[in-house]
C-alpha cells in the first residue's frame, strides 16, 4: 500500500492539508495516509475528520494516526514534516520571553525564530535519520517546519542530497491577498521571490493571459505601488498588510511581510509589549475550538470546512507540490534549497528561497534578478546568524549560540545575546538535550 505520512498530523492544519489532497483523489486510490504526532488527542480527532473527509469525497484513501515515529515512516513514498516541538506553550516562550530583555518577540524572527530552530532542527533530522532507514527508497521529505530557512539549512548541511523540499506559505499566501484585490486566480500570477525565508524582495510580479484567451503577460508591480500610493503614510506599520504597503512606498519593490519585523522594529516592539496576550497565548484558545468543532464535524456524514486554522494557500501550496510530483507533472513553485548562484546576492551553498520548476525528477531554479545592495544588506546579516545558528543546533554548541544570537540585526549587544539565550535555552530545557548532555559548549 502506498503511504503519505504527515509529521505533526495532530496539527489543526492538518484537515485543509487533506481536504486539497482529496480534490485529486484518484491519484491516491489505495492509499494509507498516516498522521504522526506525539498527542494522541487531536491525532485521532484529525485523522477521524480526515477519514470522514475521504469518505465523503467517496475517496479510495485510508487514514490513521500513530504515535510510534518508526510505524509512521515505514515504507513512506511522501512525508510530510510540520512538527511543532513544545506547541504553543514553548512558542509563547519565545514570544514572551524577547519582550523582557527589549527585543521583539516572533516565532520565527529574531530570538524567538532562533530558539525555535534549536528544537525544530534535531527532530527534522531525526526524522530523516530515521525514514533513510525506513522509508520507500526515493522518498520525498516535503518540509513545513519552522523556522523554515533554519531548518533548510541544516537539512542541506547533513542530507545535501535527500530528495528535500521546503515550503513556506508566505510568498503564496502574498500572491493570493494580490490576486483578490486584481480579480484573477491566484496561480495567474508569477513572483520573481528572491532572498530567505521571511526576508525576500519582489521586482516583477506576472500576470498571465487565462487558459484559452490571447494576451501578453504583464508586470502588474507597477499597478500595485501606484495602489500602495493612496494608503496613508501615518498608518502605523505593525501588522501584515500596512508595514508591506509602507515598504513597497518606500522601497518600490514588494517585500516579504516578515521583513516589517526589522525595518520597523521599535513601533512593532512598541505594539508587542502593550499587548495582553502573545499571538501564541491567543492561538490556544482559537485552536481548543478548533478541535472541537473538527470532533463535530467527523460525526457527519457530510462533513464541512467553515473554520480554518490558516489561510487557504497553506493547505494549497504542500497540496499543490505533492500532487504535481505524485502525477509525474511539473509545477512552478516558491521553494527553499541550496542557492547554487541562482540567487545572486547571497551566499552560495547556502539554503535560500527562489522560485523553481519542480517535477518527480528534482526541481530546476527559475532565474531572477540579483538583489540591490540595498536589499541584499539586511538580507546577509540575517543569514549570517541564521548558518550560525543552524550549527549551534545541530551541535549543541551555546557559544555559538550566542554569536548568532548576536549577529541577528534585532538584538542590540553581546550582551542581551548572553541574556537571550542562557534564558531561552533554560526555558526550553526539556527539549534540548543536545545542549545539556554536558559535550556542548558552555
Amino acid at each position: 500500500m502506498n503511504k503519505l505520512t504527515i509529521v505533526g498530523g495532530g496539527s489543526a492544519y492538518t484537515p485543509d492539508i487533506l481536504l486539497s489532497l482529496l480534490r485529486e483523489k484518484d491519484l491516491f486510490a489505495g492509499w494509507n495516509w498516516v498522521l504522526y504526532d506525539v498527542a494522541e488527542e487531536p491525532a485521532r480527532i484529525v485523522a477521524s475528520l480526515g477519514q470522514a473527509l475521504a469518505n465523503a469525497a467517496c475517496a479510495d484513501v485510508k487514514v490513521t494516526y500513530t504515535l510510534d515515529k518508526e510505524e509512521a515512516l515505514d515504507g513512506a513514498r511522501f512525508i510530510l514534516a510540520q512538527p511543532r516541538p513544545g506547541g504553543l506553550r514553548h512558542r509563547a516562550l519565545d514570544e514572551r520571553i524577547p519582550l523582557r530583555h527589549g527585543v521583539i518577540g516572533q516565532e520565527t524572527v529574531g530570538p524567538g525564530g532562533l530558539s525555535f530552530a534549536w528544537r525544530s532542527i534535531p527532530v527534522v533530522i531525526d526524522l530523516l535519520d530515521t525514514a533513510f532507514k525506513r522509508a520507500e527508497p526515493g522518498f520525498w521529505f516535503i518540509s513545513y517546519a519552522n523556522p523554515a530557512g533554519m531548518v533548510c539549512e541544516a537539512v542541506l548541511k547533513k542530507y545535501p542530497n535527500a530528495r528535500f523540499l521546503a515550503l513556506c506559505d508566505e510568498p503564496s499566501g502574498v500572491q493570493h491577498e494580490i490576486a483578490k484585490l486584481l480579480r484573477v486566480e491566484p496561480w495567474r500570477l508569477e513572483m520573481e521571490y528572491r532572498g530567505i525565508n521571511h526576508a525576500g524582495w519582489v521586482d516583477h510580479l506576472y500576470l498571465k493571459p487565462a487558459p484559452g484567451q490571447d494576451g501578453e503577460t504583464n508586470d502588474v508591480l507597477p499597478k500595485i505601488r501606484s495602489w500602495a500610493r493612496w494608503i496613508p503614510s501615518l498608518v502605523p506599520p505593525i501588522g501584515e498588510v500596512f508595514g508591506t504597503v509602507r515598504l513597497i512606498k518606500e522601497h518600490g519593490s514588494l517585500p516579504d511581510p516578515y521583513l516589517r519585523y526589522y525595518y520597523y522594529a521599535d513601533v512593532i516592539f512598541s505594539h508587542l509589549s502593550k499587548l495582553k496576550m502573545t499571538r501564541a497565548e491567543y492561538l490556544m484558545g482559537r485552536v481548543e475550538k478548533l478541535y472541537a468543532y473538527y470532533q463535530k464535524e467527523a460525526a457527519s456524514p457530510k462533513p464541512q470546512l467553515r473554520m480554518h486554522r490558516g489561510h487557504a494557500s497553506h493547505s494549497d501550496l504542500a497540496a499543490s507540490v505533492i500532487l504535481t510530483l505524485l502525477s509525474g507533472r511539473k509545477g512552478r513553485f516558491i521553494i527553499q534549497q541550496r542557492n547554487e548562484g541562482n540567487v545572486p546576492g547571497l551566499p552560495r551553498g547556502h539554503a535560500a528561497q527562489f522560485p523553481a520548476d519542480v517535477g518527480p525528477d528534482g526541481w530546476r531554479p527559475v532565474p531572477v534578478p540579483p538583489l540591490t545592495e540595498r536589499q541584499g544588506a539586511l538580507i546577509r546579516r540575517i543569514q549570517e546568524a541564521e548558518i550560525l545558528n543552524a550549527e549551534a543546533a545541530l551541535r549543541g554548541d551555546r557559544s555559538l549560540a550566542v554569536e548568532a544570537m548576536a549577529t541577528n540585526p534585532l538584538v542590540p549587544s553581546r550582551a542581551v545575546a548572553e541574556k537571550l539565550v542562557d534564558e531561552l535555552l533554560e526555558a526550553h530545557r526539556e527539549l534540548l538535550p543536545q545542549f545539556f548532555d554536558g559535550s556542548s559548549s558552555r
